[in-house]
């Protein structure tokens, strides 16, 4: 049998820490719905653990026990044999590689709601590289790729088909969460391209830490960015703009309006707002999400009105 690329199976520099991880994710949406979501399994492999599964949820909930669903569950064990996209965990989500890089299809079938899907890339896969000491605690190997997802989604007696941008990413490395500092992950896709960017910091304006620019089908790493937060929501940005170069020369100014989101605790001791997030790329829609991150403490401080956003 081929082996597998690095990025679609275990990682070779595997070590002995507990906290080691092998992380995968994909998006899922339904923009003209305000619907949006997240498939996820970690691995912790060095404790026989496997974390994740569907999240889906709209305005009208944003937390774990009011969205459309949610169980992104903690207590599994990793199935005898598994493999990082060859697994069927305990609570039915089955991720697996149809063509190396390029297409995973994703079945899930419990309390009613069901999942039949397939994500294909739409560009190559980028690897995040910042040099920051503190991401690389997190993730000493990181990509990530845009796609596309199709498919239907089965809420009870509803039907959701499925076609929309989709970016996924994964990850091999200690995913030390005690560590992660406030910030943004934030992409977004269209027919003309896409991008991605990691910018850390709480001021309104902060640099990117790395990412990438796809235009035409030609994919670069990004040189130089910051994005800037036009206005605040409740727990986090509500209007940003985004301009960046990348390593060709080329550049982007995207302005995103970003939906409340979900309140996501799966890490437990940090807080993810994961959003929905609509672009303007020179007068192109382009959707994709964004994901604002704190120390869970920093956020219960925010939530409770003891923290001002963006001072």
């Amino acid at each position: 049998m081929t082996e597998l690329p690095a990025a679609d199976r275990f990682s070779d520099g595997a070590d002995d820490n507990p906290y080691w991880n092998e992380n995968s994710w994909f998006s899922v949406s339904i923009p003209e719905r305000g619907i949006h979501g997240l498939i996820q399994h970690f691995f912790r492999p060095n404790m026989g653990l496997l974390n994740g599964g569907p999240v889906l949820w709209d305005r009208t909930g944003t937390t774990q026990w009011n969205c459309l669903y949610y169980n992104w569950s903690h207590l599994q064990a990793i199935p005898d044999g598994a493999g990082k996209f060859e697994v069927t965990a305990r609570n039915s989500l089955s991720v697996k590689v149809v063509e190396p890089l390029r297409r995973y299809k994703i079945d899930y079938d419990r309390d009613g709601f069901r999942m039949d899907l397939l994500w294909e890339a739409v560009g190559p896969h980028h690897r995040m590289e910042t040099g920051d000491p503190d991401q690389a605690k997190t993730a000493a190997y990181h990509i990530e790729q845009p796609g596309r997802m199709t498919g239907t989604i089965r809420r009870g007696s509803e039907l959701y088909p499925i076609d929309c941008w989709s970016m996924r990413d994964c990850s091999s490395g200690p995913y030390d969460t005690e560590h992660w500092p406030t910030g943004g992950y934030f992409w977004g896709i269209g027919e003309s391209g896409s991008f991605l960017t990691l910018c850390i910091g709480k001021a309104r304006e902060v640099q990117t830490m790395g990412g990438f620019l796809m235009r035409d089908g030609v994919m670069a790493s990004l040189a130089s960015g910051k994005r800037t937060v036009l206005e605040y929501g409740h727990f986090g940005p509500s209007r940003v703009v985004f301009e960046g170069t990348d390593t060709m020369g080329r550049q982007i100014t995207a302005t995103g309006i970003i939906e409340p989101g979900l309140v996501f605790t799966g890490y437990t001791d940090h807080t993810v707002v994961w959003s929905l997030e609509k672009w303007d790329v020179a007068g192109e829609t382009y959707w994709g999400d964004n994901q604002e991150f704190y120390p869970a403490e920093v956020f219960r401080r925010i939530a409770r009105g003891k923290i001002k956003l963006g001072a």
